[in-house]
């Protein structure tokens, strides 16, 4: 498998490439908050969103990729667009499967981080499905603490899972 990985800014060209992206990750795994349905916005819509983030100092879209083909996504984007929230940001990664355990994550993370400090963020924060020790284990690895445990966050197929929240305190 080749292993040349890029990680750069999100463009508006590359909406439908995310958006087939995430119908792939979705299907690959229950451990995202979708499934193989991927996300319900249009082309268009996603090109709007990742000009949106792109014209926002605080928010990044990063995309991975090898060989050219988009092998994992990170963002990071405001709580809520309140004053008093303004020092948290939300952190969010995926990850295709074929190219887990091989250093993409900490990648996506290396740069999100970095991104975060750079722009003044003071607290980085996530979900994360509980049984996912892989995830887990790479949000310690950076320093994520757990905080909580939100019983029953997703429902999947009739069946309920918990979910860790865990901070990063820069």
């Amino acid at each position: 498998m080749p292993m040349n990985i890029i990680y750069r800014e999100a463009e508006t060209s590359d909406a439908g490439k995310f958006l087939e992206y995430c119908k792939r990750v979705g299907g690959e795994s229950d451990n995202l908050t979708f499934g193989p349905e991927g996300l319900p916005f249009s082309i268009s819509q996603t090109a709007d969103y990742i000009r949106k983030v792109s014209g926002n100092p605080e928010s990044a879209m990063i995309l991975a990729f090898d060989e050219g083909e988009l092998i994992g996504s990170g963002a990071i984007s405001s709580v809520s667009g309140r004053a008093r929230f303004s020092h948290r940001k939300e952190l969010a990664i995926t990850v295709r499967k074929d190219y887990w355990r091989k250093g993409v994550g900490t990648g996506l993370m290396k740069v999100l981080i970095d991104f975060a400090r750079k722009n003044g963020t003071e607290v980085l924060e996530l979900q994360v499905r509980s049984d996912n020790e892989s995830a887990i284990g790479l949000y310690k690895k950076f320093g994520f603490e757990k905080i909580g445990t939100y019983k029953n966050f997703f429902k999947i197929d009739g069946e309920y899972f918990d979910a860790d929240f865990m901070n990063l305190y820069l």
